[in-house]
């Protein structure tokens, strides 16, 4: 595969795109357009459907964490409780001796 920079590509094909649409090189490599040595173009980047619709799902994140931690607030009276009542029950029974 050729390659070519950001800026030879862009003028191979007449657009005017950022970086960010392409995979770009992280070494050093030879363009082939120019002659210098600089990141080059290795593909263009893949959006998944997850990636265009991630801001949908925000709201639903943060509304799933206020109701967790209001659920923790509720729950732990009931846990303090049982717990108690374990400690509570296990004071009066004898202890088997050690074999």
């Amino acid at each position: 595969m050729a390659n070519f920079c950001l800026k030879c590509w862009n003028e191979m094909n007449g657009t005017d795109c950022s970086p960010r649409k392409y995979r770009m090189s992280e070494e050093l490599e030879l363009c082939e357009g120019c002659g210098k040595w600089t990141n080059v173009v290795l593909g263009e980047r893949g959006y998944s459907y997850g990636n265009k619709l991630k801001f949908l799902l925000v709201p639903f994140r943060a509304a799933g964490a206020v109701l967790y931690v209001l659920w923790r607030i509720l729950l732990l009276p009931y846990l303090i409780c049982r717990q108690y009542r374990k400690k509570k029950k296990g004071r009066g029974q004898k202890q088997p001796p050690p074999v």
